[in-house]
């Protein structure tokens, strides 16, 4: 019998234990994923905001790089900030955007920028300060961008920037436009930044065509290495150009430019160079469009042709002196093309042991020296003719904070006078005479009201106290006769489409087709003061590349006195050519060293002087007392031919306003007052929320006390207070009219504190300690500092 065995097995599952296990398990990884997700969500965050800021802080760095060395200002900390609600703050064209659309861009409530500057320099090793350096010293700028934020969780952020610029950079940062509709076919359009938008260039309009025409810093071309380079040429450029938009311009015609002095010996191009280097060459002329070296009739050899002279061997110079030497001859034969058609001779000069010139003995052997003007044409350095400086001299220099020629650039008027002055010279060319039948230089310091000012007045001696001037010079080449054709034709094309319709100013129709220069002379010219003993010019042709702050002129007080400050400038190319080895050459005009060769361009010296008042003026003067609020207000007047000249504050005393002699009083005229405020501080008992703690602390809260000018009176009778100008700013200036000032009055001007005052800064951004006592790292926005 067969047994039969039935086994019964559990029905599989998990038990009660199992399943709490598994969802504890489970709550745990999603709770874990939770946070990984939320935690990632912030990071992308903030890796988003700092991302954009990173971004704002770089382009604001490189607007700043691109804006010039000299334009990187204010050499103090500056705050910048925006917020959202405060007027013109959003992203909307309107104020500091560049500021605004990446807080709004980033979702922030808040977003503050500390900009601070400081120079570097030294010549034994580098210090930091707040002012600029004597520009002979090597120095350069370090810019730091700082941000700070506080982000959703009330973190406190901050991201930094730092770039270390040179007064030796260059700026290429153009946005370049679409090409125009209009461009003409058959060559590239070429572009770069506006040359009106360079310290020290001032650009002329070109009549009707809508182009205008600048000459750009002439800058030293350098041989050898480190401490011993040695300036062996100047090299400047002509452009003619549009405006392409966006801060660039559409190049024209450039004419590249270098002016060079070299040591030549005859005989010294030998046989034995390839027949490219020792062929001697006519002068390259102006045709009326450009420049193209001369071909005469027949094609026969260059007059250097037969003298095969050359650089003389053992001499730092210019590798240009090889065309120089072998191609700057001329030919006395009547109707040839010259490279100085203005000079009567012929014969060349070298210099002796005194640094006068004395004629070469032969044109075998001899050592000479010469100048010359090189132009690039088609790529290739050629001879060009000569340079003829037509006008040289002074233009008033801007005022910084209310103080004189405190920059080198040109004040708007001397700009516009400047610009008027040479389009009516210009207005004589009409074809008919190689050069100018009027005397640019006579005109030009004849003019009146006069280019410079009458006297820059120095207050007190001081060996820092810089004061720059700006020398100005207008070429015009020698017309020779294709370009004087070139003139005639345009002033007969006086169609309604021709190139000078009927009613058109002549200068309009002529300036496009004349080969004029008006250069930034002031690192070229020689300086010197009349009176060492009062002023210290300087005059080392340093050829800084600081157009606001030059080397060449640059002036201090050295004892109170009235002296000039004289420049000059050599009319031809000697002049522009800078070479520390062959600088110190007398000419050759009998006035100079009595050499019988009379009339020698180069020996013409065009001169212009500026008028210096050290300690104040010799003229008549009168005091002003101001009482009533500022720590130490400046005080300014305008009297005659007096433009706001600082007064003189000795120690205790009044402000002494002395005129400039010849000054007759009792006349009209206006005070300025300013610096009549006052920032301190304020021991406060404030409560912050940093970094999303609230604290409560005692500190020291930066406060503007501001005041304003109640009553003014010139002995007694009462002036009329103008509104003030930057009011409840750090920049803030007050101007009186007086409709009498006489000999010895005493001026009173009084202030009070104005409505509104005092005005306290407020906490841009802080730390706290945990106790909720402490504010530490306080960030602050001081109003009275803003635009």
């Amino acid at each position: 019998m067969n047994r039969f065995f039935v086994m019964h097995r559990r029905a599989p599952g998990f038990s009660l234990l199992e399943v709490l296990i598994a969802v504890v398990v489970l709550s745990v990884g999603l709770l874990a994923l939770a946070a990984l997700q939320g935690n990632m969500t912030r990071s992308s965050a903030d890796a988003k905001v700092r991302g954009r800021v990173a971004a704002m802080l770089s382009a604001r760095m490189d607007g700043l790089r691109n804006s010039g060395y000299g334009n990187l200002t204010p050499l103090t900390p500056t705050t910048f900030t925006s917020t959202e609600g405060a007027p013109n703050n959003g992203c909307d064209g309107v104020g500091n955007d560049w500021l605004d659309c990446p807080r709004v861009q980033a979702g922030l409530g808040l977003l503050t920028v500390v900009q601070n500057i400081t120079v570097w320099s030294g010549s034994g090793g580098f210090a930091s300060g707040t002012v600029e350096a004597d520009p002979s010293l090597p120095q350069f700028k370090r810019v730091t961008l700082t941000s700070t934020w506080t982000d959703a969780a009330g973190i406190p952020h901050n991201q930094s920037l730092s770039s270390d610029v040179s007064s030796m950079m260059l700026t290429n940062n153009i946005l370049v436009p679409p090409d125009p509709v209009a461009a003409t076919s058959g060559g590239p359009i070429v572009r770069t930044t506006s040359p009106a938008t360079t310290a020290g260039v001032l650009p002329i309009a070109l009549g009707t065509t809508n182009s205008d025409s600048a000459t750009t810093n002439p800058i030293p071309e350098l041989i050898g290495q480190s401490n011993n380079q040695t300036i062996v040429g100047t090299r400047f450029s002509v452009l003619n150009y549009q405006s392409a938009g966006s801060g660039s311009v559409i190049i024209q015609k450039r004419f590249d430019n270098e002016v060079v002095k070299c040591k030549c010996k005859y005989g010294a191009g030998g046989s034995n160079l390839p027949e490219i280097y020792r062929t001697a060459m006519w002068p390259a002329v102006w045709t009326g469009d450009a420049y193209e070296v001369t071909t005469p009739n027949g094609n026969p050899a260059a007059p250097g042709q037969s003298l095969s002279s050359g650089p003389k061997n053992g001499v730092d110079q210019s590798a240009l002196c090889q065309e120089c030497c072998r191609d700057h001859h001329d030919t006395g034969a009547t109707g040839a093309v010259r490279f100085d058609p203005e000079r009567s001779g012929t014969a060349k000069y070298d210099v002796n042991n005194s640094g006068v010139l004395v004629a070469a003995p032969n044109t075998n052997n001899s050592d000479y020296v010469d100048s010359c003007r090189m132009i690039r044409i088609d790529g290739f350095w050629r001879t060009a003719s000569d340079l003829y400086e037509r006008q040289y001299g002074l233009l008033e220099t801007q005022a910084v904070s209310n103080v004189a020629a405190k920059s080198g650039l040109p004040t708007p008027t001397a700009v516009t006078n400047y610009t008027n002055f040479v389009k009516a010279f210009l207005r004589q060319y009409n074809g008919q005479s190689p050069t100018p039948t009027t005397n640019g230089q006579a005109t030009f310091l004849a003019n009146t009201p006069t280019f410079d000012v009458p006297a820059i007045v120095i207050p007190t001696a001081n060996n820092t106290d810089y004061r720059y001037l700006h020398g100005r010079g207008l070429y015009v080449d020698y017309l020779e006769q294709k370009a004087r054709q070139k003139l005639i034709d345009v002033l007969a094309d006086n169609g309604p489409q021709g190139r000078c319709p009927t009613g058109t100013s002549a200068e309009d129709c002529v300036m496009p087709y004349l080969p004029f220069t008006t250069a930034n002379l002031t690192e070229i010219a020689e300086w010197r003061a009349t009176n060492p003993a009062v002023i210290t010019v300087n005059s080392g042709n340093l050829l800084s590349t600081n157009a606001q702050q030059p080397s060449g002129g640059r002036t201090i007080g050295k004892a109170n006195g009235a002296t000039t400050n004289a420049t000059q400038m050599r009319r031809s190319n000697s002049g522009v050519a800078v070479n520390s080895t062959l600088t110190n050459i007398k000419g050759v005009d009998p006035a100079d060293n009595g050499d019988p060769i009379v009339g020698d361009p180069d020996a013409v010296l065009l001169t212009d002087l500026q008028d210096f008042q050290v300690g104040g003026g010799n003229g008549p003067s009168f005091d002003v007392r101001v009482s009533g609020g500022g720590s130490n207000p400046f005080v300014f007047f305008t009297l005659g031919v007096d433009n706001n000249v600082e007064c003189v504050k000795p120690a205790g005393s009044d402000n002494h306003c002395v005129a400039t002699t010849g000054t007759v009083l009792p006349q009209p005229g206006t005070v300025t007052v300013s610096n009549y405020w006052i920032e301190t501080t304020t021991s406060q008992t404030m409560t912050a929320t940093c970094g999303g703690r609230t604290a409560t602390d005692t500190v020291a809260r930066p406060t503007f006390r501001d005041f304003t000018v109640t009553a003014a009176a010139a002995n007694g009778v009462n002036g009329t207070i103008n509104a003030a100008v930057n009011d409840h700013k750090n920049t803030e200036s007050t101007t009186i009219n007086f409709a009498s000032i006489a000999q010895g009055a005493l001026v009173t001007v009084t202030l009070a504190e104005q409505v509104g005052s005092p005005i306290y800064a407020t906490i841009t951004s802080c730390s706290t300690n945990g106790g909720g006592n402490k504010i530490n790292n306080i960030v602050w926005s001081k109003p009275w500092t803003l635009p």
